[in-house]
């Protein structure tokens, strides 16, 4: 596919991505353009960066009803190695024996499904949350993209599937937006700086109260039992 078949492709498809009303009118959009690719089944999974311990993870998937059931049974979360830092930062993942080599058991499991051939493509949004889409096919055959044109094409995939969520204000993908003051804000960063309410109140030339009261209020808005919390929170999701 030269550039500008690929360009034409991105407009057309934002545009439709865009009129999309509803969320079932997304899953079929995925899967329609899964199959242009040359690929049967989606799995698009959002990993959110909070809670730390362990973050929340969202799965839409049109692979088999056993295959997601077992998946979810066995928490192969932990185990995929599509999930792993080393892995998802690299972006494009082509499925391969290497990918899968700490996990052979997985692997067979996953290709007794149906799922034999298939690639990942990661995106860190924004908020850091992060798309993992991953296409799959049971048989291999002539695929209709180069890789470079396959990671291409579900970069944008990803990414407006998630915008696409947001817009419909699906929980599952909207974080929680906190509506923080310029002087919030501030008293924020230096609190992530680890600085004491004494020492922001002298770098802002305010009070300490002032500073306490903004905290606390900042305190209610993210729910949170301390200032420690909220600026790792802040942090992590992108608000600072």
């Amino acid at each position: 596919m030269g550039n500008t078949n690929f360009f034409s492709w991105r407009c057309e498809v934002k545009s439709r991505f865009n009129s999309v009303q509803q969320t079932q009118e997304l899953w079929d959009l995925l899967t329609e353009e899964t199959q242009l690719i040359g690929y049967d089944c989606f799995a698009l999974c959002i990993r959110y960066p909070v809670p730390f311990t362990r973050p929340k993870l969202t799965v839409y998937s049109t692979y088999s009803q056993e295959w997601q059931n077992e998946y979810i049974s066995n928490n192969y979360f932990d185990i995929d190695p599509v999930l792993r830092p080393e892995n998802y930062n690299l972006g494009y993942l082509p499925w391969n024996e290497s990918l899968f080599r700490d996990v052979p058991e997985f692997w067979a499991s996953a290709q007794a499904h149906g799922l034999r051939f298939g690639v990942t493509q990661c995106l860190i949004a924004p908020s850091r949350a992060i798309g993992f889409l991953s296409v799959s096919t049971e048989c291999k055959r002539k695929q209709a993209l180069s890789d470079d044109e396959t990671s291409l094409h579900l970069q944008l995939l990803t990414e407006l599937s998630m915008v696409t969520l947001n817009r419909l204000d699906e929980q599952v993908q909207q974080s929680v937006e906190y509506k923080l003051s310029k002087r919030e804000r501030e008293i924020l960063l230096w609190t992530a700086e680890g600085k004491t309410s004494a020492e922001i109140a002298m770098i802002l030339s305010i009070s300490e109260n002032t500073v306490n009261f903004h905290q606390k209020n900042m305190q209610k808005k993210f729910n949170a039992p301390n200032k420690t919390q909220i600026a790792c929170y802040a942090a992590a999701t992108g608000l600072i």
